[in-house]
C-alpha cells in the first residue's frame, strides 16, 4: 500500500455541512491583531491545513473552510487573536470523524 504524504491526507478529510455556504465557523481570527501587533504570525508556519496565509503585502489571511480541528493555531497564537467555540452541529461546519 502506497504511503500518502500529508497533503494527500488532508485531501481526504470530510467535513460536516461542506456543501452549505451559510454554516458557522467554530474559530474566528482577529486578523486586525495579527496584522497590527503580532511580532510573528506564526500561525502561518504551524498551520497543516494552510488556513492561514500571508498575502504579497504580509498582511494575514483566515479562512476556516479548510480547518482539521487539530487546534495547533490555538497554543501557538501568544496574542489572542485565536477564539474556539464549537456551534450546533446541524449549522456548524467541521471535521467529521471517523472513530469519535
Amino acid at each position: 500500500m502506497k504511503r500518502l504524504s500529508i497533503s494527500e491526507r488532508l485531501g481526504l478529510v470530510s467535513y460536516r455541512n461542506q456543501a452549505r455556504t451559510d454554516a458557522k465557523a467554530h474559530i474566528e481570527v482577529d486578523t486586525d491583531i495579527c496584522n497590527s501587533t503580532c511580532p510573528h504570525q506564526c500561525t502561518t508556519y504551524v498551520c497543516p491545513a494552510k488556513c492561514y496565509t500571508l498575502d504579497e503585502a504580509g498582511e494575514l489571511h483566515f479562512q476556516f473552510e479548510d480547518c482539521i480541528e487539530c487546534g495547533t493555531c490555538m497554543y501557538a497564537c501568544d496574542q489572542g487573536a485565536v477564539k474556539w467555540s464549537y456551534p450546533d452541529p446541524e449549522t456548524g461546519r467541521g471535521v467529521n470523524w471517523n472513530f469519535g
